[in-house]
């Protein structure tokens, strides 16, 4: 038999397979980003808008699932919907290109909306990707959970739109576990809206029960409603095969390398490990301090990390090392609870940080006794701390004067509107987002 001939039998059986292969997420609750992707198929349609979009994301942010759902969004409007998932194509000896032309001969789509999962097992996927969009015939939407490959294509990076499939808000959480909730967004506290803040007092409230739940074990779509121990158990594992396959195939670390990135997370998950040296931490794993510099830069392009540089000028910044949060607080969970030790603050300055990226340009104040983190956002400077204790506010005081800034914030335990500055219980905190 022909490879013709097999390609041609592996895509008529697959458009047949799909339907029930992919049944599962039409039981699931959508994540907010669909709705997104969903305007991305309704313009392509309506407006022969083609372009080529990339989903890059940790794993477990459900990519897989997101890309299920919009399937059977397009294929309710258009009849011309191909799902590849990538990973099986490349097992069988197929590439992305011989399997959209083939599809295109059996099929003869009026428009194709392309849905390609887990792009970058393809060897040549981002070449392919740049062919297929200078073509202008196509909407492409591709996902890949080797984040590092789809935010660092050359041939792509003029021409895709990266949308980031990140870890779950809480405000998200609630609603994939079937709650109603409306976000009141970040912007109730930077602009210091009472009403809006109050709302969001009355959303910690009803659900603040769950909120440490949250932190601990549900921050990633994949371990959703599973019991504790189970969802760490899981979330270790998604993050060794981060380590063990993608820095190993993209980065061409060596085996002694690899096995020192996995101790290099357990140092930073360990209480104030988020505060290092790179000189520390050379001596510390035994390899040299380039070599660890190139490992953090990669995990914070895998995007298991958040990189939060110092207040100050770029030499300073050059001098000091970064402060490092994990983007999903339960992937810190779960290393920690190998030890134990699961500290509710670290895991909430995770989040923190988590939700501050999103709002601007995000620091820290490197001086001890220093801000947690330093926000500048509409020209405005926000100074945030995060603390279970009373001595929050006289730092945020103190940081504020030393940096001038126009506003402080205590995340920690009480309701409060002062002046300049304004302090949340956490659990409210979350309940923005």
């Amino acid at each position: 038999m022909s490879v013709v001939v097999q390609l041609d039998d592996y895509l008529i059986k697959l458009a047949a397979e799909l339907p029930s292969r992919l049944g599962y997420s039409q039981r699931l609750r959508r994540r907010f980003l669909f709705e997104r992707l969903a305007e991305k198929v309704d313009e392509y349609l309506k407006e022969g808008e083609t372009g080529t979009l990339l989903l890059p994301g940790l794993r477990g942010t459900g990519k897989t699932t997101l890309l299920g759902q919009l399937y059977f969004y397009a294929l309710q409007k258009t009849p011309g919907v191909l799902y590849l998932p990538v990973d099986e194509l490349h097992l069988l000896g197929f590439t992305i290109y011989e399997a959209v032309e083939r599809y295109v001969e059996i099929f003869r789509p009026e428009k194709l909306i392309l849905l390609l999962d887990e792009v970058h097992y393809d060897p040549r996927w981002d070449l392919t990707l740049k062919v297929l969009h200078d073509r202008r015939e196509y909407l492409t939407i591709a996902t890949g959970s080797s984040a590092i490959k789809l935010r660092e294509s050359p041939d792509l990076a003029r021409r895709a739109v990266s949308l980031d499939v990140e870890p779950l808000t809480f405000l998200e959480y609630l609603h994939l576990t079937g709650e109603k909730v409306q976000p009141a967004g970040l912007d109730a506290l930077f602009e210091a809206d009472e009403e809006a803040l109050r709302r969001a007092l009355e959303t910690a409230a009803k659900y603040g029960n769950t909120a440490e739940t949250y932190l601990r074990s549900g921050s990633l779509p994949v371990a959703l409603e599973m019991a504790e121990r189970e969802a760490h158990e899981l979330l270790l594992s998604l993050t060794e095969r981060i380590i063990y396959l993608d820095l190993r195939n993209f980065r061409g670390f060596d085996a002694s390398t690899i096995n020192a990135a996995m101790r290099l997370l357990v140092l930073l998950s360990a209480p104030k490990g988020e505060r290092f040296s790179y000189e520390r931490l050379s001596k510390s794993l035994g390899i040299g301090k380039a070599t660890v510099v190139k490992l953090v830069r990669t995990l914070i392009k895998s995007g298991l990390l958040i990189e939060i540089p110092p207040v100050g000028s770029t030499s300073s910044k050059v001098r000091k090392s970064p402060k490092l949060k994990f983007s999903a607080p339960a992937i810190r969970a779960a290393i920690l609870s190998r030890f134990g030790i699961v500290e509710l603050g670290a895991l909430l300055e995770d989040v923190t940080a988590f939700y501050l990226s999103k709002a601007g340009i995000l620091e820290y104040e490197p001086k001890k006794g220093g801000a947690d983190f330093v926000l500048l956002r509409g020209g405005k400077r926000y100074v945030i701390e995060v603390g279970l204790s009373k001595k929050s506010r006289s730092q945020v005081e103190r940081s504020m004067e030393r940096l001038k800034a126009d506003m402080g914030i205590v995340v920690g335990q009480e309701f409060d509107v002062e002046g300049d500055i304004i302090s949340i219980p956490w659990r409210a905190f979350l309940a923005l987002l």
